[in-house]
């Protein structure tokens, strides 16, 4: 799957620093973003003053896109820490909180996808992107967006309180594939400066009393929080290109669930409309989409399989033909030996003296 998100970084002058009460808001030219459909604009911005482009986070000159994970941005956004989630068992998605000093924030290319929801008085965020400027005004009920792998500068005036969710570019695909039922070809979603959301707000809530209390059941709360973002993301915040439905494979998610499905059933009868199940298509869907990626009708696949696990049986151990024949799940020996030469053009035993 391919996806803009993860789009190489542009190399500028860094900013970071406290700023003085009388001087005016210091924002540094930047480059490039995508802008959320109806409030967010385009746009990067410099790094940190940590972060070499040319050298990457370790400082070592090899090209390499080097993403940031939720624990390391207080080196670029100094603040105190009132919330982490990282020592909890959560997949897939953290929750922090900071207070902040007034400050303008040079962001490093990120791992995940950042949220950030208010507290406290409201202020003016300032966001540069290249020649352009961004402003909003952020509070209590308000959230802002910062996109993965890209880079932006963040600036306000006063002090502010503020919790972050970060989500895994992982949920995102996975949301997209299961919503789409296909591989989308790219995905792009923007910074945002500041939205009224009440969904995701009502998302930190939850996962601030999750954090707090940890009653059981947890793990299934948090889970469901991190698809429901995944999916409101998608519905509000992305722009999505499909393939061409007559095109279209299976997902990853489901040619591994296939795949491992007949590999561990190789002994059994599988049928059309099984596979379909576990695919979530219809029997016609699966088959068209099952031969745009394999190549072969599903039954010829498992045929095939059945044939591959009988030659690895016979290289490596002397075991009765019928033997053979019952674990790869042929009728008998007979049907054994007839498709085996048929698919490898020797019989059985030719092959197992050769081996």
């Amino acid at each position: 799957m391919m996806t803009r998100l993860a789009a190489g970084s542009v190399t500028r002058d860094s900013v970071s620093g406290l700023v003085h009460p009388d001087a005016p808001m210091p924002l540094a030219p930047g480059a490039g973003g995508v802008g959320r459909l109806a409030e967010c604009q385009t746009g990067h911005s410099p790094p940190g003053p940590s972060y070499d482009p040319r050298r990457g986070l370790n400082g070592r000159q090899d090209g390499t896109k080097h993403l940031v994970p939720p624990d390391r941005i207080p080196e670029w956004i100094p603040g105190v820490q009132t919330l982490d989630s990282s020592y909890q068992d959560w997949s897939g998605i953290t929750l922090k909180g900071y207070d902040y000093d007034r400050q303008s924030a040079a962001i490093p290319p990120m791992r995940d996808y950042m949220i950030v929801g208010y507290g406290g008085s409201p202020t003016s965020m300032h966001r540069t992107a290249g020649r352009a400027r961004e402003e909003g005004e952020v509070g209590p009920g308000r959230v802002s967006l910062l996109t993965r792998a890209e880079q932006s500068t963040w600036a306000w005036r006063d002090p502010i309180q503020v919790r972050h969710i970060y989500l895994g570019h992982e949920e995102i695909e996975t949301a997209a594939q299961g919503v789409f039922d296909r591989d989308p070809l790219s995905i792009e979603i923007s910074d945002c400066v500041s939205t009224e959301d009440p969904l995701i707000v009502n998302c930190f809530d939850i996962l601030g009393a999750e954090l707090k209390c940890g009653e059981f059941g947890q793990r299934l709360m948090v889970d469901a929080v991190r698809s429901l973002l995944a999916v409101h993301l998608l519905r509000h915040y992305a722009r999505i290109q499909l393939p061409d439905e007559q095109n279209a494979g299976l997902t990853a998610v489901q040619r591994n669930r296939i795949v491992d499905l007949i590999n561990s059933r190789l002994d059994e009868n599988i049928s059309l409309d099984e596979l379909a199940r576990i695919a979530g298509t219809s029997p016609f869907q699966f088959s068209r989409r099952f031969k745009v990626d394999f190549g072969i009708a599903p039954y010829r696949y498992v045929i095939r399989a059945r044939v591959a696990k009988a030659q690895e049986m016979l290289r490596r151990r002397k075991v009765p033909h019928k033997v053979i024949a019952f674990e790869c799940g042929f009728s008998d020996q007979s049907h054994f030996c007839r498709t085996f030469r048929r698919i490898t053009g020797v019989s059985p035993s030719e092959y197992q003296s050769k081996a």
